[in-house]
């Protein structure tokens, strides 16, 4: 059986126009006058992303989720059918996909994701896979420096990888033009009171969703 070197998977799809649907409905949705920043596209301080993002949830009947969803599905099937422990594993630790995910649009070379990150972390421990879908072609895509790998964003592109520290992961800066991309996660559901000092937002609104 061949496994690539890095466990990170890139698969392409087109289904219609769901990409600039997705793109029409962030954009109709999005309310900059509620941004984090006073009225200014998000700044996290701590990992130096500056981007317009917003927040939605499979669990909710929003006319964006199935187009999302589209590339998701079968893209984990994909990624699963070749790493088959994640099969095994899953009847153990009962690993789903995450009802929260981002819809983000970087806008020109003063937005980015300008520092390396996981998406793992003491605040969000039961992440195991990280995903995400390139809504439009971009000049700029995601650096994974220790895989010397960069993804070139391209509409309807989607990447899964580990979620852990081996995958550390920026945007490509500075950010050239226009893009848009949806993130999210794959996380193991905990059993009983975690047994760590911190809290878990990812578990706040669990829904049964099965890919």
């Amino acid at each position: 059986m061949n496994y690539s070197d890095d466990f990170i998977e890139v698969y392409d799809y087109k289904f219609g126009g769901d990409c600039e649907d997705a793109i029409r409905y962030f954009e109709s949705v999005y309310d900059e006058s509620s941004s984090k920043s006073g009225g200014l596209s998000y700044f996290n301080r701590n990992r130096q992303k500056i981007c317009a993002s917003k927040t939605f949830d499979f669990g909710q009947d929003l006319e964006v989720n199935p187009y999302i969803y589209k590339y998701v599905q079968p893209s984990i099937k994909s990624y699963t059918e070749k790493y088959d422990y994640l099969s095994k594993i899953d009847k153990v630790s009962q690993w789903r996909l995450c009802p929260n995910y981002n819809v983000q649009r970087y806008d020109g070379p003063e937005e980015g994701f300008f520092s390396l990150h996981n998406e793992s972390s003491g605040t969000y421990p039961y992440r195991i896979l990280a995903w995400m879908v390139y809504l439009n072609d971009a000049a700029s895509g995601t650096e994974f420096p220790y895989q010397e790998k960069i993804i070139t964003p391209k509409a309807g592109r989607t990447a899964i990888w580990p979620a852990g520290w081996t995958h550390p992961h920026k945007g490509v800066t500075p950010n050239e033009g226009l893009k848009y991309i949806a993130t999210g996660w794959f996380y193991q559901l905990p059993k009983g009171e975690p047994k760590f000092d911190g809290h878990h937002p990812d578990e706040t609104n669990i829904q049964e969703i099965v890919v």
